[in-house]
């Protein structure tokens, strides 16, 4: 299983979240960088996958809101895969 840890602190933009995951799950290059298209992409993963993300140490308000949204988004690709997990970490 592959598993990816998503640790909020660690990054300051939206784009680098993306950027990070794209990278570690191999998304196609016209990978959107936004919501919509990961859930695309999560919900073609066919390969075991556990993504952790962990918000507990991240500081700025409107990076806790859009990895909350984020939480969602991948909540609900996990309803629609065999093959992906979310463990999430709030404070």
């Amino acid at each position: 299983m592959k598993i990816v840890r998503i640790n909020g602190g660690d990054f300051d933009t939206e784009g680098e979240v993306h950027d990070y995951l794209s990278e570690e799950l191999g998304f196609p290059s016209y990978y959107g960088k936004n919501l919509s298209a990961l859930y695309d992409c999560l919900t073609e993963l066919s390969d075991d996958t556990r993504i952790i993300l962990d918000i507990s140490e991240t500081e700025d308000d409107d990076m806790i809101d859009y990895l909350q949204r984020m939480a969602e988004v991948i909540s609900d690709a996990v309803d629609e895969s065999d093959y992906l997990e979310l463990e999430l970490i709030e404070a």
